[in-house]
């Protein structure tokens, strides 16, 4: 053994190698910076710099660039809704919130310091608060209940508001109606100036200043009023120099006579900046007593400037508002990358390009994502887009979580992630010395550490970098571990082992960039429910590769992909097939709708004149029964009264034909109806031409209550029709039953 003795700071350095336990802290930093690089790989800063130009104040647009997509669906569906309602108030007309120049309240306000606030700090508080209280009322006055629930937030402060529009203006200057000293000090500056000034003005041209002036010019120096003397004649002048030109020619001197009215002048204003300064301390005081209120306000302006800014950029992008939902569901609709949107929007040569014409270049995408297909791979020829897809998906979740629309069809739905997690891009770092496979191992591991169920992860060319033997067994692995966890994974690769991955699991699909082997060009269409090819051999054979070499590498890459490529043809072109074949379903189901709604409205129309006859049928009816009626009335009324017998035999004839008039169809069929009725149905009245409702029925005494003009009404069941005016029939015959006319 050595009888050396260890080193101790040997020892030192031996403990402080071992690995110190992580503390929550550190866990949620890593977190933040995996999202935060997931954001940066999706372009979410640059879209917001996008955004941020159509703010109107420079906190607006920091607010709009530092924003953060939230990650509850209420949250979401708040800022959404926010945005549609100021889109909509935007379309109405020139309607503005008026936050133009909003200055910074957070470096005027601090939250320590003891300094008095300046006339313009002053003013640009002012403006926030009567900002924010002339806002309040525009809010209230719109009809969406998001920017009702912003107005509530916009309380006024009317006492410092009024004190600040009494004592400063717009420039910041301080208002002779700040007070009443203020007013008197000022007035008796001004005078005494005055009268300065006219001394001045009434001894110019008298001896001896006249020959010794530069100018008949009144200069202020170092505030009091003086001449402006040739050197040479600095003895004619009696008085105090006050200074002198910078090539040393010219003195100017306040003249003897005005030295004492000068020094009353300087006394003056000495009184009134002392009275303004106590002023600004005064307002600082109550300022500051209300600073969290103000800053509150100011927050609210920003937000709203922000919002508006939103909506702007919604509307310029010809964006639509998605539905956000809180299932595991995803629907996108001619989606189309809103930064290429955005490019495509750029003016050419002083003409900037019609919104039409940047969607007809930029070519839109459809993709679903549901519990039942929650994994999707993505394979096809390089530059095909699939990158551009992982992006707009990515990029989406995330827009709508910062409550921006996305140019997108009708019909989209987006769910709210609770993190969207991207691998995109080569992460190369030669600084940490890794390689482009390291770096996105280590990426790839940190997602798989923080990606769940309510996660979007979106990896682009998953197991390159290395050897495919290696490689496409781990890619396999991280879906494995992401299709566990029912992860919404989206993943680009030329991995043909994925490809056939996709086949073995229920929940994941296939899904190809399209590409036109006869032009050589990709079409940049998703298909979904085939894998791709990367068209590499296609295109060597096209451009002069010898054939037997490319049918060599064909087999080749049979062996290793494992999928033949001729199955891979086949299955295209019965995916085509069977689009044709869903798009000729898709006519023929229009064209039966098309002739179902006809045979619908034709079987309105035979209602209608169906009811119409009825109708007709049954006024016929009654206008000839009660014609008769009325004349075997008349003719058995003029018989007169009779005696005895023959008085029995006349009423007898009444009785007989009440019985018959009760018992013809017409009565039958009204009894028959009335039966049925039940209080609240609507019947027609023929007396009162009217159609009414029921509000009660006694079926013992065949009566019913009917409300007519807002009366109630008690009628008899033979009086109702058992049929109603159909809608929009003319009412031709007038009924006298009842009414007693006679001829």
């Amino acid at each position: 053994m050595s009888g050396k003795k260890p080193d101790p700071r040997g020892r030192a350095r031996r403990k402080s190698r071992r690995p110190v336990a992580s503390t929550g802290t550190d866990k949620r930093s890593t977190s933040e910076e995996i999202i935060s690089a997931s954001h940066r790989r999706l372009d979410l800063h640059h879209l917001l710099e996008i955004v941020a130009g159509f703010a109107v104040s420079r906190p607006g647009k920091r607010y709009l660039q530092q924003l953060t997509p939230v990650t509850e669906v209420e949250m979401a569906r708040c800022l959404m809704e926010e945005t549609a309602e100021v889109g909509v108030r935007m379309k109405e007309g020139n309607w503005e919130m008026g936050l133009e120049g909003l200055a910074d309240l957070t470096e005027i306000l601090p939250e320590t310091s003891a300094q008095v606030l300046d006339g313009k700090m002053l003013a640009s508080i002012w403006q926030v608060i009567d900002r924010a209280r002339r806002l309040k009322s525009l809010l209230e006055r719109c009809p969406g209940k998001r920017l009702q629930g912003r107005s509530s937030k916009l309380v006024d402060i009317p006492r410092i508001r009024d004190q600040l529009e009494r004592s400063i203006d717009s420039s910041g200057e301080i208002l002779d109606t700040a007070s009443e000293a203020l007013i008197r000090l000022r007035s008796e500056s001004a005078q005494i100036d005055a009268e300065i000034r006219k001394w001045f003005h009434d001894h110019a041209d008298r001896s001896p200043w006249k020959k010794a002036l530069q100018g008949n010019v009144i200069t202020p120096r170092h505030g009091r009023l003086c001449w402006a003397i040739r050197a040479e004649c600095k003895h004619q002048v009696k008085g105090v120099v006050r200074g002198e030109s910078a090539s040393g020619q010219t003195l100017f001197i306040e003249p003897e006579p005005v030295v004492r009215s000068g020094d009353r002048l300087q006394r003056s204003r000495a009184s009134e900046d002392h009275e303004i300064q106590r002023i600004l301390g005064e307002l600082t005081r109550e300022i500051r007593l209300r600073r969290d209120l103000i800053l509150q306000l100011w927050q609210q302006l920003v937000e709203l400037d922000g919002l508006q800014a939103r909506a702007r950029f919604a509307e310029t992008l010809g964006c639509v508002v998605p539905e956000l939902v809180d299932r595991r569901e995803m629907v996108l609709k001619e989606a189309r990358h809103p930064l290429l949107l955005w490019r495509e929007m750029q003016p050419v040569a002083g003409v900037s390009p019609r919104l039409e014409d940047a969607y007809q270049r930029v070519i839109p995408m459809d993709l679903e994502m549901h519990p039942g297909r929650y994994q999707i791979v993505v394979t096809g020829p390089n530059t095909g887009g699939k990158t551009v897809v992982l992006k707009t998906v990515g990029l989406f979740s995330l827009m709508v979580c910062c409550g921006l629309p996305i140019p997108a069809g009708e019909g989209s739905s987006i769910p709210v992630f609770a993190g969207v997690l991207a691998d995109i891009g080569d992460e190369q770092s030669l600084q940490q010395d890794l390689s482009t496979f390291s770096a996105h191992v280590t990426v790839v591991a940190s997602i798989l550490k923080r990606a769940g169920s309510r996660s979007l992860v979106l990896l682009d060319e998953l197991g390159s970098g290395t050897d495919p033997l290696e490689g496409a067994p781990l890619a396999e692995a991280v879906l494995d571990r992401l299709y566990e966890r029912g992860t919404f994974t989206l993943v680009t690769t030329h991995l043909g082992s994925l490809k056939e991955y996709a086949y073995r699991r229920r929940k994941c699909e296939n899904a190809s960039m399209e590409f036109d082997p006869q032009k050589l060009v990709p079409t940049y269409r998703v298909i979904v429910g085939l894998p791709g090819r990367s068209n590499a051999l296609i295109i060597a054979e096209r451009i002069g590769m010898p054939s037997d070499v490319v049918e060599r590498a064909r087999e080749l890459s049979q062996d290793q992909d494992r999928i033949d490529s001729e199955v891979v043809d086949a299955m295209q072109r019965s995916q085509k097939d069977l689009e044709r074949r869903s798009r000729e379903a898709d006519r023929h189901r229009r064209e039966a709708l098309r002739h179902r709604e006809e045979m619908e409205r034709k079987e309105l129309e035979a209602q209608r004149v169906r009811g119409s006859l009825e109708y007709e049928l049954e006024r016929a009816q009654e206008s000839k029964i009660i014609d008769t009626v009325q004349r075997i009335r008349k003719v058995l009324d003029r018989i007169g009264e009779l005696p005895g017998s023959k008085k029995t035999v006349l009423q007898e004839a009444y009785r007989v034909l009440e019985e018959s008039l009760s018992s013809t169809d017409l009565a039958s069929r009204r009894l028959k109806t009335a039966a049925t009725l039940s209080k609240g149905d609507a019947v027609f009245i023929p007396r009162f031409q009217q159609v009414c409702e029921v509000r009660k029925i006694n079926k013992e005494k065949l009566r019913l209550v009917v409300e007519i003009n807002g009366v109630a009404t008690d009628i008899a069941f033979s009086e109702i029709s058992w049929v109603l005016p159909p809608p929009g029939f003319h009412l031709w015959w007038q009924c006298s039953e009842g009414t007693g006319d006679e001829e």
